[in-house]
């Protein structure tokens, strides 16, 4: 059975034994108006890849990421499964945001976000220094450093960049692959994910 500090009984984070991968997802800020995005274009759904490897699934999530597509954003999740560890420095006095956070809070946050994100833009996501560990044949860890750049609407919160590590644990179920747990944590004085997460699921 695998173990983990952060995940009871399931998982083990890894040491850092494996050769980086770097995976780029570049992104241009479009200019445009400040308007509310319209609902999803059934179109949309066009750009999600059945996930039937860990790469086609990393590419579903961050062109969901970049695209602000909330629809495929919730589908890279294993539904109930899914929890989400914060940066504790980020989640600070509100620890309580985070206990229980699952696919819903997700929605939540990312809808919000979308709301005030300006038609047109498209977001850049960056992981370098990626690290896989191979639990099972079907369950991985992938690990990497990432830079976020978002252009959103909301001038509260003015971080335009987000920088941090982002650990993901993978699970194929029925042979695609879903995000079962993901663990935040900043590796600088800026903000990272987490504030992102924080701030935008209370508005």
């Amino acid at each position: 059975m695998l173990r983990s500090r952060w995940l009871p009984a399931l998982y083990r984070w890894p040491r850092q034994v494996f050769t980086g991968l770097a995976v780029v997802v570049g992104g241009l800020l479009l200019p445009g108006c400040f308007q509310l995005r319209e609902p999803e274009p059934a179109a949309a759904s066009s750009e999600w890849i059945q996930p039937t490897q860990v790469d086609l699934l990393l590419a579903n999530f961050a062109t969901a990421v970049q695209r602000v597509n909330a629809a495929n954003y919730e589908r890279s999740f294993s539904g109930p499964d899914f929890r989400f560890v914060p940066d504790p420095t980020s989640a600070g006095s509100t620890p309580a945001l985070f206990a229980n956070w699952s696919v819903p809070e997700e929605v939540t946050y990312f809808t919000s976000l979308r709301r005030r994100t300006p038609t047109g833009t498209i977001n850049s996501l960056v992981l370098s220094d990626r690290r896989d560990q191979l639990y099972t044949t079907d369950s991985v860890e992938v690990s990497a450093l990432y830079e976020l750049r978002i252009s959103q609407q909301d001038t509260a919160f003015r971080a335009g960049l987000l920088q941090g590590n982002i650990r993901l644990i993978l699970r194929r179920r029925n042979n695609e692959w879903r995000i079962v747990a993901w663990r935040d944590q900043r590796t600088g004085p800026g903000l990272c994910w987490t504030d992102l997460k924080k701030y935008f699921s209370t508005r």
